[in-house]
């Protein structure tokens, strides 16, 4: 997530993101607790436009894609 501080990720909910325990949303779908650690969580605005999502999510494989190196 410091790779990319232009895009608002997380790694859990807001309303737990003082807790260390998994999203119970992610639970209740179904995703195993390591899975649900796994996860992030990509915010977006109400003026965000499909350009600005592309380009989040070139970004995003960019950095993933060095990090997994």
């Amino acid at each position: 997530m410091r790779a990319l501080p232009e895009l608002a990720i997380s790694s859990g909910s807001a309303c737990t993101s003082l807790s260390i325990r998994p999203s119970h949303v992610l639970q209740a779908m179904g995703l195993s607790d390591e899975w649900a650690h796994r996860s992030l969580r990509f915010s977006f605005g109400r003026f965000t436009t499909e350009d600005e999502i592309e380009r989040a999510a070139q970004l995003f494989t960019t950095i993933f894609k060095k990090l997994r190196k």
